[in-house]
């Protein structure tokens, strides 16, 4: 699927004196930043002066499908959004030296591998 885009979902809020855009979280659709005022030569110019100084920061973008979240909406260790890569239930076994675990850690107990990527 890999779309690419250059932002978040935005929404334009018209002034005389230049636009404000709010950016948004693709899977929640949260609200997730607002810009100031911005004003440029074109509504291009416009729009990636005010991702790059107020929204971009604020978001991720998946390496799957190129969606941009929020941090909880992402999976910094595999790179993608929760809907590409959900979030894992905790293991019954170590997928390291296959222990059985124990109360509820991120890490094993026996060799100490981290024992899913969820959560953190």
């Amino acid at each position: 699927m890999n779309r690419k885009k250059n932002t978040a979902d935005y929404k334009i809020i018209k002034y005389e004196d230049g636009n404000r855009y709010e950016f948004y979280c693709e899977l929640s659709h949260a609200l997730v930043c607002a810009s100031e005022h911005v004003s440029a030569k074109n509504d291009e110019e416009e729009l990636i002066l005010a991702w790059e100084n107020y929204g971009r920061s604020h978001f991720n973008q998946c390496h799957k499908c190129g969606k941009w979240v929020t941090g909880a909406m992402y999976n910094p260790d595999v790179l993608s959004c929760v809907q590409c890569t959900p979030l894992e239930d905790y293991p019954k076994y170590c997928p390291g030296c296959g222990a059985k675990t124990q109360d509820p850690s991120n890490y094993c107990h026996i060799c100490g591998v981290k024992l899913f990527y969820g959560g953190e």
